[in-house]
């Protein structure tokens, strides 16, 4: 029989692929989370709307610099506890190793308070700090610490591990429309009372605390009984002896992390310092809008983490494979379609949303959703790095990337104002997605695979 081209081949694989995908809970479960995360970016697009018609945009501003002065301090010093217990958690059997279980959650659960703590000194540090070389008024500096008081509050790494590692994917949708939902209620009810910027940050601080706690709430009743009681009483002494290099693979996914976090969670406050208010209220609004697409990336890498954990514990290379370039086409697909929605509906959408004032910011969120396409197109190499150990290969493309975007984002924005932080992200990307493909596709060559 004569041999099929290699192109067609190619198609048809593929297309086997998909069909045999969509019956897979992975499946499932990304749509669990895109639906959730597709309610949640419509409710919030009305309350960055209602925000931004009741705020003047230098007003927007401040609050778009304090809410990014807590989000990077906890990205900064967070741990992110949910990827040591899930690379170590995915391999347990939870009912017949239920201490070292446990014993990994109350470390996950501690790295969260920790992180915490430390964020909310850091943070506490640099908006006094800032009052003193930027003469910011006394108002703004009590709405800064008053928000900084919900990095207390920060649970979510272990919550996160939960969920992924009991496949409650649908919980993580219900919540975030839960938690979405209170938050326009609360803004609607400020609206209507013609509320000022304190009022908004009270806002966003009572929001982002029950979301936490509601999140670690429900997360905790997944667990098989005694739930709490049993983190609390495990013993985390000797934790590296029970899963060898845990510490080391927390400190060093938490470096790349911190690293990563530095260039895309300062961009706002960069422009703001660089530019002004007004221009950082236009950059944070393209931001929270395409903040939701990168969540998707998130998102999906930590349904698929668990997986490529397993896989490559099994030594099941065509697998892990097949996993990581399906769910990066499928992320590819789904930013480049967001990017076309908003290069040619961007502007009318953008005059409904948040008026005529913010008309500004448009441009700036075409070239942010670019970026951004470029950068969760990468999630599932990420994942699949992390999941061989091969957290350095990670590090090194994180620090290339951070290079690339700090090396332009100064002079960058001095020429082309709050576009050129779009710009210094573009080139973020496009170094983040070679990157991680090079060392992907190294880190395959040298695992000790059993199956081919």
């Amino acid at each position: 029989m004569e041999r099929a081209h290699p192109l067609l081949s190619f198609i048809i694989s593929t297309h086997a692929w998909g069909l045999r995908a969509m019956s897979h809970r992975r499946v499932r479960a990304v749509t669990h989370l895109l639906s959730g995360t597709a309610a949640t970016l419509g409710i919030t697009l009305l309350s960055i709307a209602l925000t931004a018609r009741l705020l003047h945009p230098a007003a927007y501003g401040i609050l778009a610099m304090i809410l990014t002065l807590g989000q990077a301090s906890e990205r900064l010093l967070s741990f992110q506890s949910w990827q040591p217990v899930i690379r170590y958690g995915a391999s347990l059997d939870h009912e017949k190793d239920s201490a070292a279980f446990f014993a990994l959650l109350k470390f996950g659960l501690l790295l969260d308070l920790g992180g915490g703590v430390a964020a909310w000194v850091v943070a506490n540090g640099i908006a006094l700090t800032g009052q003193w070389l930027l003469g910011y008024s006394d108002e703004t500096l009590q709405m800064a610490l008053i928000f900084l008081v919900s990095l207390l509050f920060s649970y979510n790494g272990v919550a996160t591990a939960i969920y992924r590692l009991t496949d409650q994917y649908r919980m993580i949708a219900r919540i975030q429309v839960a938690n979405a939902l209170l938050r326009l209620a609360l803004i609607g009810i400020a609206f209507v009372m013609d509320a000022d910027l304190f009022e908004m940050v009270l806002i966003w601080t009572f929001t982002q605390i029950i979301m936490s706690i509601s999140n670690f709430i429900f997360a905790i009743r997944l667990l098989p009984a005694p739930g709490l009681r049993a983190i609390f009483d495990a013993s985390v002494e000797g934790i590296n002896e029970r899963f060898p290099k845990v510490w080391r693979f927390a400190l060093g996914s938490n470096f790349s992390l911190t690293v990563w976090s530095s260039a895309q969670q300062v961009d706002t406050l960069i422009v703001g310092w660089l530019a002004d208010p007004a221009s950082a209220g236009l950059f944070h609004i393209a931001k929270r809008i395409s903040r939701v697409v990168q969540q998707i990336g998130s998102q999906v890498e930590s349904v698929v983490y668990p997986d490529l954990s397993r896989l490559a514990a099994a030594g099941n290379r065509r697998a892990f494979v097949r996993v990581v370039i399906q769910t990066e086409l499928i992320l590819l697909a789904f930013g480049m379609a967001c990017f076309l929605t908003i290069l040619i509906a961007g502007a009318s959408l953008m005059r409904l949303i948040v008026g005529a004032r913010f008309a500004g910011a448009v441009p700036l969120l075409i070239v942010q959703i670019l970026a951004v396409t470029m950068t969760i197109s990468g999630a599932a190499s990420r994942a699949g790095l992390l999941s061989l150990g091969e957290q350095r290969g990670v590090l090194r493309t994180v620090v290339a990337c951070a290079m690339a975007f700090y090396c332009s984002v100064a002079p960058l924005i001095m020429e082309f104002g709050a576009m050129g932080a779009n710009l210094a992200h573009l080139a973020f990307g496009i170094v983040w997605l070679g990157g991680l493909s090079f060392n992907l596709r190294r880190a395959i060559k040298v695992a000790p695979w059993q199956q081919r």
